[in-house]
C-alpha cells in the first residue's frame, strides 16, 4: 500500500489507558468529494430522507489509491494468532465512503464508527447504521460506510454510472488494504468530517462483513494499527480468507494478544456456529442478544426503504417471509454496545460480562414456557414478552433472507391475559424488566426511556 512505512496511526490500550503516537507518512489515498447532485442525486444505500437524522449531513467521497494484497505466513490456527506477508502492491483502485456526520462539527464526540458495508445480497448495505443511527445522532458519533469490496463496487457501477464512473475494485483481497486506507484517511482528511479531527476510530461490520473483520483484527490490526477498538456484529465461527482460494480456520477466536479492544455481539440466530468461540478475555467481550435474529424489522424496515428507492435488489420490491418479521428491538443492545466498546477505549471501563445464552451443545436453544430463549442479554421485551421471538423464518421473495430475519409470534389473547391481568399490571412487569437490563448496562437511558414509553402506549392486554 502506498501508505506503507510508518504505522497508519498505533493506537491502542495501553495499562488501561487510551494512546496515539506514531507519525504519519504524507502519502495516502486521494479523497475526492461526490457532488450531491451527480447521477440520480443521491447515495446508493443512502439514508438521508428516509431515516431521522437530526442535526447531520449526508455526504459521499471517493477514495483512490494503491492497495497491497496480503497472503497467509506459517499456519494459522484457531486461537487467531495469524501472520501475514504482502502478496502484492500497486494495485489501482477506487471506491466510495459513505458519511454521515454533525452538520455542526462543535457537535461531533470525537468518535468515528467505520462500517465494512455488507453485499450479502450483491450490494452495499450499512446495516450497522440501519440499527443505530438514533444512537449515533444523540451521542454525536460520527458515520463512515466503506464500500470495500468487488460486489459492492460493481453493483454502484451498475446502479448509477453517472455518480460512480471510477469505482473499481479488481478483488476482494484488496479490501483489508481498503478498510486501512479508510481509517488513515478518517484520521488525516478533515474535510470528511466538516474540520474535525477524532480522537477514536472504531471498526463495525456486520455478518459477512464480520468474518472478514475477524480476519483484519487477527491478521491486519496488529502491524496496521489503523483502528482504536472493533466492534464484530453477528459473525460465524470461521473468519473470512485473506486471499482468493486460502481458507481460514473453521473456527476462529479473536487473538488475545490485540492491543485495541473487541466487542463481538451476537443474535440468537448467530450462537449455532458460533458457540464454540466464545470469548470474554482482557480484551474480548461477547454478548449474545436472546430472542433477536441475525437481522429484524426495524433495520429491514428502512433496508426496504432504501430499496425501494435505489432498486438494488428485486426491482425495489420489498422483502416479504411466511411469518412476521422478528422485532425484538436488537438496537437497544447495538446502542449499548457502541457506548461500552467507546468507553473502554476512551476509559479503560471494560463492558459488563453477560451470561451467554443457554444452549445444549452450543446448537439447541434451552426454551422457556413461551419458547423464547433462556440466557444471554436480556431486554425487557424479552422479559416482559407479548409474543415468541424465533431466530429464522422461512419462505420468502429473496432467496436466504427469510432464514436470517427470524419471526413473531404473538401470544394468544387469553395467553397475554393469564400473564397481564390488566394494562397496568404489563407496564409493571415491563418497568422491572427495563429497569433489571438498564442496571445490568445492556440498555442505555435514552432507549430505557423510550422502551417505557412505548409500553405504556402498547394496547396490551
Amino acid at each position: 500500500m502506498r501508505i506503507a512505512v510508518a504505522a497508519v496511526a498505533a493506537v491502542g490500550l495501553i495499562g488501561g489507558v487510551h494512546t496515539a503516537g506514531a507519525a504519519q507518512t504524507e502519502e495516502g489515498p486521494t479523497v475526492t468529494p461526490i457532488a450531491a447532485a451527480a447521477g440520480k442525486g443521491h447515495p446508493v444505500a443512502g439514508v438521508a430522507g428516509l431515516a431521522d437524522l437530526p442535526g447531520y449531513t449526508e455526504l459521499e467521497y471517493l477514495m483512490s489509491g494503491e492497495a497491497d494484497t496480503y497472503q497467509q505466513d506459517g499456519s494459522w490456527t484457531e486461537n487467531g494468532k495469524w501472520a501475514t506477508r504482502v502478496a502484492s502492491q500497486g494495485n489501482s483502485y477506487t471506491t466510495r465512503l459513505l458519511v454521515e456526520r454533525p452538520t455542526d462539527p462543535a457537535k461531533f464526540n470525537g468518535t468515528v464508527i467505520v462500517e465494512w458495508l455488507n453485499v450479502s445480497f450483491g450490494v452495499d448495505i450499512p446495516v450497522d447504521l440501519s440499527q443505530s443511527y438514533e444512537h449515533f445522532t444523540r451521542a454525536g458519533y460520527a458515520y463512515v460506510g466503506v464500500t470495500a469490496q468487488k460486489r459492492g463496487a460493481d453493483k454502484l457501477r451498475a446502479l448509477d454510472p453517472a455518480r460512480y464512473p471510477g469505482v473499481d475494485i479488481s478483488d476482494d483481497a484488496l479490501s483489508y488494504d481498503i478498510l486501512t486506507q479508510a481509517a488513515q484517511a478518517v484520521r488525516t482528511r478533515p474535510e470528511l468530517l466538516g474540520g474535525a479531527t477524532p480522537s477514536v476510530v472504531l471498526a463495525s461490520g456486520h455478518s459477512q462483513s464480520a468474518g472478514r473483520l475477524t480476519t483484519y483484527a487477527n491478521a491486519i490490526q496488529p502491524t496496521a494499527n489503523a483502528f482504536d477498538g472493533f466492534l464484530v456484529h453477528g459473525r460465524g465461527g470461521g473468519a473470512a480468507p485473506i486471499s482468493t482460494g486460502v481458507s481460514a480456520p473453521a473456527r476462529a477466536k479473536i487473538r488475545t494478544d490485540l492491543r485495541v479492544p473487541v466487542f463481538v455481539l451476537q443474535s440468537e440466530t448467530d450462537i449455532v456456529t458460533s458457540a464454540a468461540v466464545r470469548q470474554n478475555t482482557e480484551r474480548v467481550r461477547t454478548w449474545e442478544v436472546a430472542g433477536t435474529a441475525h437481522a429484524d424489522k426495524h433495520g429491514l424496515d428502512l433496508y426496504d426503504a432504501i430499496n425501494a428507492r435505489d432498486h438494488a435488489i428485486n426491482d425495489g420490491a420489498p422483502t416479504t417471509c411466511d411469518k412476521p418479521v422478528n422485532n425484538m428491538p436488537s438496537r437497544y443492545a447495538q446502542n449499548a454496545a457502541y457506548h461500552h466498546l467507546d468507553q473502554w477505549v476512551r476509559r479503560g471501563v471494560a463492558p459488563p460480562v453477560a451470561p451467554m445464552i443457554e444452549s445444549l451443545f452450543g446448537v439447541f436453544v434451552v426454551r422457556d414456557g413461551d419458547q423464547n430463549a433462556r440466557g444471554g442479554v436480556r431486554l425487557p421485551d424479552l422479559d416482559a414478552p407479548v409474543a415468541t421471538y424465533a431466530p429464522r423464518n422461512s419462505g420468502g421473495n429473496v432467496l436466504g433472507a427469510c432464514l436470517l430475519l427470524g419471526s413473531t409470534t404473538p401470544f394468544s389473547p387469553a395467553r397475554l391475559t393469564a400473564r397481564y391481568p390488566d394494562h397496568d399490571a404489563y407496564v409493571r412487569a415491563f418497568t422491572t424488566a427495563a429497569d433489571r437490563a438498564r442496571d445490568a448496562g445492556y440498555l442505555l437511558p435514552q432507549d430505557h426511556a423510550e422502551a417505557l414509553a412505548r409500553a405504556r402506549a402498547a394496547d396490551i392486554p
